[in-house]
């Protein structure tokens, strides 16, 4: 297994700031894979660190064309060490360079509680590896006091 990085995603690395309260901000990467980096599986690529009590609201994924195979393979999940596909589960966007917002549900809401690395994990290696783009944003508000305890409904007489 490998692990890749980027400029953002190093302990020392550019942030975004946390904003306003609950300003909706945008972590996002552009990256670019080597036929290296989609040909094993469990190879991770470190992509942008969210901050503590950042609760994610939305995100995209898009590919250009990485796996030109006639069947292709490549499967990539985008979370964290704690669940690699927390925002996306083995997307096949780079199969035929494709984009797409359908983020995990576990994503949806979900709060960090500290900083937190964010990376693309391949869970299925390409077939036929070809070198490409990945891009993944990640739209989140910080708010440290953001409950994620379900509310529970009542009627009134």
């Amino acid at each position: 297994m490998a692990i890749y990085y980027t400029d953002k995603s190093r302990s020392f690395g550019p942030r975004v700031g946390v904003g306003q309260h609950r300003q909706i901000q945008v972590a996002e990467a552009i990256v670019a894979m080597t036929t290296a980096m989609i040909d094993n599986s469990n190879d991770e690529v470190g992509l942008f660190r969210l901050p503590k009590g950042a609760v994610i609201v939305r995100a995209t994924i898009a590919a250009t064309d990485m796996d030109s195979n006639g069947s292709p393979a490549l499967a990539i999940d985008v979370g964290d060490d704690s669940d690699e596909d927390r925002i996306f589960a083995a997307s096949t966007v780079g199969q035929a360079g494709t984009l797409s917002t359908a983020m995990a549900r576990t994503a949806m809401l979900y709060k960090y509680t500290s900083d937190t690395l964010i990376k693309a994990y391949i869970q299925t290696a390409s077939a036929t590896g070809v070198a490409g783009t990945l891009y993944v944003a990640v739209e989140y508000f910080v708010d440290l006091e953001y409950s994620t305890t379900a509310l529970t409904a009542t009627t009134t007489a």
